[in-house]
């Protein structure tokens, strides 16, 4: 089985040349990878046939196919042919032969890409975006427009005054504070209709784009079963932007969020493990956890390098029963198999990990 994982953004400075970056990457990471299968045996053979297609596959792809990056998995015999494209980049390039698809580059894409609710704020108009795998749309019925009836600012005669002659007056406070008042209640009414929505779409998190109070004003109606997930408010108005540029906006905000989010998950097992309170450190422990089902959020440094011959036998068991060859995709084979969230970060993303050898997870119990 052959996976492939090209980082096609065209965003990086060394895809925007005559040959690109990725395609170098995957032509080095095919040879390097078919280097590693025994010459002369049919596994070989099968292996430079793969290789070959998944070159070919990928060089003739259109960009809008590659994305900002690319997963392709093939087996021997057509056994699977499987095209993933994303809009979140992978890491690094990666290439590698096993005995079955190598998912964790994948698995990590999807929890950077987390389902996420974007709210645009402008001074009578809500629009709520969903986010997901760096692709962000519109929603059906998802658009607020503040509606201020019969209140218009008015004019009307001022009383005679006898040292001088009558006056035309605007009565523009009381309309304001009108304004004011609807403009509330509008705010309220959409953070209760946005906060019911979160829950059906199963949003992850919610952040808002907004300029002046209107954001502070969101965030105080915001019910409580939303607050927690109220990751940002951004102070800029994009109302008026199309979907994938209101994404491309926030890319940066919601890249750090997650950072800091999985930061707080891996500070937080790290400190249970010194207090001995449900949590594993350390590629042993938690490979003992995971087969025992107990973790609920596991996090670890994709690039770990640990060997096996240094684990103790139930560990090493645990990595035989998950039927995989590296640490990294016993780890997730494990997580998957119980339903444990996954997340995978760098020892500079996260520090927490360069003081558990690269992994760490919270336990059910």
């Amino acid at each position: 089985m052959l996976s492939v994982f090209c980082r096609t953004d065209p965003r990086d400075p060394e895809n925007r040349s005559e040959h690109p970056g990725w395609a170098i990457n995957l032509k080095n990471g095919i040879r390097d990878a078919i280097a590693k299968v025994e010459p002369g045996h049919d596994s070989h053979q099968t292996a430079l046939k793969l290789g070959a297609e998944a070159e070919r596959r990928l060089q003739s792809a259109s960009a809008a196919d590659r994305g900002r990056s690319v997963a392709l998995f093939l087996g021997a015999g057509g056994s699977i042919d499987e095209f993933h494209t994303f809009q979140i980049p992978v890491r690094h390039g990666y290439v590698t032969f096993d005995s079955g698809p190598v998912v964790w580059p994948m698995v990590d894409v999807i929890d950077r890409g987390q389902r996420t609710g974007i709210v645009l704020m402008s001074n009578d108009h809500i629009r709520l975006l969903e986010w997901f795998d760096g692709n962000a749309h519109d929603l059906e019925a998802s658009t607020y427009d503040l509606e201020l009836g019969d209140w218009k600012e008015y004019r009307g005669a001022a009383r005679a005054n006898p040292n001088r002659g009558q006056q035309s007056v605007v009565n523009t406070e009381a309309f304001k504070d009108r304004v004011k008042e609807w403009r509330n209640r509008f705010t309220k009414d959409c953070a209760a209709s946005i906060a019911e929505a979160a829950d059906e779409l199963d949003f992850e998190r919610l952040i808002v784009a907004a300029d002046g109070e209107l954001g502070t004003d969101f965030a105080a109606s915001v019910p409580d079963s939303l607050r927690e997930r109220l990751i940002e408010i951004v102070p800029v108005n994009l109302i008026d932007q199309s979907a994938t540029e209101v994404a491309d906006h926030l890319d940066e905000h919601l890249r750090e969020d997650w950072r800091k989010s999985v930061g707080a998950v891996a500070d937080q097992a790290l400190a249970r493990v010194k207090a001995a309170d449900r949590g594993a450190g350390g590629p042993d422990e938690c490979l003992l956890a995971l087969s025992e089902g107990r973790v609920s959020h596991l996090i670890f440094d994709p690039y770990l390098e640990t060997k096996s011959d240094i684990l103790s036998d139930g560990a090493r068991q645990a990595i035989e029963d998950a039927g995989e060859a590296s640490i990294q995709e016993a780890l997730v084979e494990l997580a998957l198999r119980t339903d444990s969230r996954i997340s995978s970060a760098s020892v500079d993303e996260v520090p927490a990990l360069a003081e558990a050898g690269g992994v760490l997870a919270l336990l059910r119990y």
